[in-house]
Formats: C-alpha cells, structure tokens, sequence
C-alpha cells in the first residue's frame, strides 16, 4: 500500500479500498438494500429521529 502524508489519509484509503471489495460484486439493488441497512442500523445505535415533511414544499 502507497505511503500516506497524513494518517487521516491512510484510514479514509483503506475504509473506501474495504467498502469497494465488499460491494464490487453487488447489483445496484443489492447495494441500495445494504447501504439501507447500514443506515437504520446506524440511526438507532444513535438514537436519530427520521423528521419527515408532510407537505411537498417548493423552494425556488
């Protein structure tokens, strides 16, 4: 692996090398439901609300 500046850098790199070995073989369906997923799971181990407009609101 190519030699990072800064170890932010290094992590970021090796996070997004990971997320693309693990979801190359997906169909776009499949990764719509895992990415999903993930984000549920994430809203409730942080305790999120969803905040949903009820009205379609237009902004210009």
């Amino acid at each position: 692996m190519e030699k990072w500046k800064y170890k932010s850098l290094e992590w970021i790199h090796k996070a997004r090398e990971e997320n693309y070995k693990s979801t190359k073989d997906l169909s776009p369906a499949e990764l719509i439901e895992k990415t999903r997923k993930a984000t549920d799971a994430s809203i409730k181990a942080m305790g999120l609300k969803i905040v949903r407009l009820k009205e379609h609101v237009h902004i210009p």
